[in-house]
């Protein structure tokens, strides 16, 4: 973001580029933080003791309902703006390149989550807080969940990772 700090001959188009880019790098870094933050904290806590650890920690609906607004909240903002990204660099190849790679990554672990993590895991885990499974279903379930969840947090780790190469490239040469 150089050029804030002192003036150059980047166009306003190219300003605007810059300026997307970024948003979509720290829209996907909260995303990692959000990521991070679960492994560390969360998961731990919930997962400490299972199956009981579980189903005392989502017992109360509204701990389920506030995680979700986390996730739900920061996902619209990182899409749209790796969209819009990718939309007003697509003329500087290079970028182009790491943004979709960016975007491609984020997809990828969206569809998962909408195809996998939802169903098999959040609603019957954590918004049902175990009800109607053993506590053996309720273990394997949610090891399960915990393990693959790493690629899915690999997969944002990834992503944000490519938008800080694509900004790494300079405007003009880009």
């Amino acid at each position: 973001m150089g050029w804030l700090l002192r003036g150059n001959s980047m166009t306003t188009g190219q300003k605007i580029a810059e300026g997307l880019l970024w948003l979509a790098a720290l829209f996907m870094g909260i995303l990692v933080g959000g990521s991070v933050y679960q492994r560390m904290s969360l998961i731990p806590y919930w997962a400490g003791d299972l199956p009981g650890s579980l189903v005392r920690y989502f017992h109360d609906p509204a701990v389920a309902q506030s995680i979700g607004a986390f996730w739900t909240r920061i996902l619209i903002p990182v899409g749209l703006s790796l969209v819009l990204a990718l939309i007003a660099n697509w003329r500087m190849r290079g970028r182009r390149l790491w943004i979709g790679v960016a975007l491609g990554c984020f997809l990828v672990a969206l569809v998962w989550t909408a195809i996998y993590f939802v169903p098999k895991g959040v609603i019957p885990l954590f918004e049902k807080d175990g009800a109607g499974l053993s506590g053996d279903q309720i273990t394997a379930m949610a090891r399960m969940w915990i393990n693959l969840d790493w690629i899915r947090m690999g997969l944002t780790v990834v992503a944000f990772f490519a938008l800080m190469r694509a900004t790494a490239l300079r405007v003009a040469s880009a």
